[in-house]
């Protein structure tokens, strides 16, 4: 069980560290991804918190998937923040009308963080 852990934690730990750097950053890359993706209009400006929020809840749901694994209590915690980041932005997708292949990667984030949770709370 905890290889398995490990090894959906180090997957995850792929997509969630770029992406809290981009947004703590604000790196020019990272806000035209998240305004594609949300039509927050982070571009021109607005909901810019929404980009400094996202960062903070990556970076903690990083330290929660980190420490997770020697304390699995803290791992479903660390996962659960991740797959309400990620599952926010997919709701966001949805909303704005994206189907089909424009959901699969944050489709495919959230159902790794959820993994992790799960595997985190059966150890």
């Amino acid at each position: 069980m905890f290889v398995a852990t490990l090894v959906m934690t180090i997957l995850l730990l792929i997509e969630v560290v770029p992406s809290a750097v981009v947004n703590l950053t604000r790196a020019q890359a990272g806000l035209t991804r998240l305004d594609k993706l949300t039509r927050l209009g982070v571009l021109q400006g607005r909901n810019m918190w929404v980009v400094t929020v996202l960062g903070v809840l990556h970076s903690l749901g990083i330290i929660g998937v980190l420490v997770g694994l020697g304390v699995p209590l803290a791992g479903v915690g660390g996962a659960a923040v991740e797959t309400g980041a990620f599952g926010w932005i997919l709701l966001r997708q949805l909303r704005a009308g994206d189907r089909g292949r424009e959901l699969f990667a944050y489709g495919l984030f959230t159902s790794m963080a959820l993994v992790v949770l799960v595997l985190n709370a059966l150890r």
